[in-house]
């Protein structure tokens, strides 16, 4: 979550670096989603964390584009308890999640 509000604030999160390679922003987070299930879970974990966010217009920015990186990485179009509410409120900032879940063009319920 704080990486997520960090990118929303416009702060580019540090890299970290290794000899082969360099780590970005989500990737920490993001390698150890072989396990759909627990990506899964991870998703709806941070979905609950909605009502610490939705005040914040900068922090929701980070907080959508985490969603959009884990709901892909989740590898199902499942929604989530909590995403209907989260693109509802949304509309315009998760156009992303929208496509994902095939709700681009139909009111979310």
């Amino acid at each position: 979550m704080e990486t997520a509000k960090a990118i929303g604030y416009g702060k580019i999160p540090p890299y970290q670096h290794s000899e082969c390679f360099t780590i970005g922003a989500f990737d920490l987070i993001l390698i150890n989603t072989a396990d759909k299930g627990a990506a899964f879970t991870l998703l709806q974990a941070v979905c609950n964390n909605y009502a610490t966010v939705k005040n914040d217009d900068k922090f929701l920015k980070g907080y959508v584009y985490l969603l959009s990186q884990l709901a892909r990485a989740t590898d199902t179009t499942q929604l989530p308890e909590g995403m209907t509410r989260i693109i509802r409120d949304n509309p315009t900032q998760t156009n992303e999640l929208q496509e994902w879940y095939r709700l681009k063009g139909h009111a979310a319920t």
